[in-house]
């Protein structure tokens, strides 16, 4: 709390009593446990859920041949109608703040899927890929991420989308599955940034947010075979640059600046450089533009330092140096 910073001025200046300023301590300190305390059990209950769900598929999975095709069905649906329902009482009578919504909605978003490939293997549906059976997932899991506000559930929809990207390689269709699904991600992404900036899972959702964005960029310059794929990166880093501004917080959470440090000096190192084209001059000088426009904005119109930052100048020379 930030009043724990002034107490001793506001008690050196007879504004408040010494015992007023030592309750107000004890209450921090009380709270910041508590918060603690809160956060572990997210975790643990989260993780439970997700344990027990591998455990029913597993037991499923053992005795599932000798089961009449009846009682494959309900139990198909079973795990996925108790997760619900656990989410719907949650939802509307205890409302999300306990442990038990994020373990509800993490076990839902897994009974998900085992009730797609259950399904699946009940009825002996038509084969489809592994691609398309992880999109149907996604999208049905969205509902419960958004509803019970789940950071656990978040979290696996980051590690699906980045697992259906990756799939992309060399499949069109699918690499553009992954970048729509991840845009459906993205308001409860600034929903976080914006409300929960310093929480430690917004800090989480930076991290995968920067790695999806990687994984994407080189996905999609294997796919057009592109040699220019060390300009992409620098030109990201430098964006990455100024998102990491904007977020204000220390170097050590701060996903984008570190990602943008570590890549913009092991570009320097690389002996192979990118031609330009006609494609890649134009998206290059528009990216640059933009990356203008906000040094612009950050500087001169939001005034939120005055001196640069010379680290912003670095994608500036590596470009030009590839032109020369």
């Amino acid at each position: 709390m930030k009043i724990l910073k002034e107490l001793d001025e506001l008690t050196a200046a007879e504004v408040i009593s010494p015992e007023v300023a030592e309750r107000i301590r004890d209450y921090a300190q009380e709270r910041a446990q508590s918060s603690a305390s809160h956060r572990l059990l997210t975790v643990f209950g989260a993780l439970g859920a997700i344990l027990i769900a591998l455990g029913i598929i597993v037991l499923l999975a053992h005795n599932w041949d000798e089961l009449p095709r009846w009682i494959k069905t309900i139990i198909s649906f079973l795990p996925l109608l108790t997760g619900q329902a656990a989410c719907g009482y949650l939802l509307f009578k205890k409302g999300l703040t306990s442990w038990w919504g994020e373990a509800a909605a993490a076990f839902t978003a897994l009974s998900i899927g085992a009730a797609i490939a259950m399904v699946h293997q009940v009825y002996n549906l038509p084969d489809s890929s592994f691609a398309s059976f992880l999109t149907l997932w996604l999208i049905l899991a969205l509902p419960t991420l958004y509803l019970m506000r789940s950071r656990a559930t978040a979290v696996l929809y980051y590690i699906g989308i980045g697992a259906l990207c990756i799939l992309g390689y060399r499949e069109w269709p699918t690499y553009y599955t992954s970048l729509v699904t991840f845009t459906l991600i993205l308001p409860f992404y600034i929903w976080h940034i914006r409300y929960k900036a310093n929480s430690a899972i917004t800090h989480v959702f930076h991290w995968l947010t920067v790695v999806f964005t990687g994984i994407a960029l080189s996905v999609l310059s294997t796919n057009i075979r592109d040699d220019s794929t060390i300009l992409w990166f620098v030109l990201l880093a430098a964006i990455y640059l100024m998102i990491g501004k904007y977020l204000q917080t220390s170097i050590y959470y701060n996903a984008y600046k570190v990602a943008a440090l570590l890549c913009i000096p092991i570009c320097f190192f690389i002996e192979d450089f990118p031609s330009f084209n006609n494609y890649t001059l134009y998206t290059t000088i528009a990216i640059v533009l933009f990356y203008f426009l906000l040094i612009a904005k950050y500087y001169y119109i939001d005034k939120k330092e005055k001196v640069l930052d010379l680290v912003l100048v670095f994608p500036l020379l590596y470009i030009f140096s590839i032109y020369l």
